[in-house]
């Protein structure tokens, strides 16, 4: 699993930039753009590279895992989900 501030050197190193504080606030400003985007669309497609989209799931009971006679009832809740382009090549 790769975390933020992995993306953030390799990010810095892929661009050739010394300073790490400015690669972190390029990315930084990415994802804060990316979702103002995702608020005020549901649906943000990069051309072969792939799609974001919000989905949201659907309001229902569970069981508590740790007591199985506790039903827990769930919230309907938002999430992003991405599909990439079937260009978007992985190495």
């Amino acid at each position: 699993m790769t975390t933020k501030k992995d993306l953030i050197i390799f990010y810095s190193e892929l661009n050739k930039i010394k300073d790490f504080d400015e690669s972190e606030r390029r990315i930084e400003r990415f994802i804060n753009t990316l979702s103002e985007a995702l608020k005020l669309n549901d649906k943000i497609a990069f051309m072969n590279f792939g799609t974001f989209e919000v989905k949201e799931t659907k309001e229902r009971d569970i069981v508590d895992p740790k007591d199985s006679t506790n039903i827990i009832h769930a919230e309907p809740r938002k999430y992003v989900k991405f599909k990439g382009s079937k260009f978007l090549e992985l190495r």
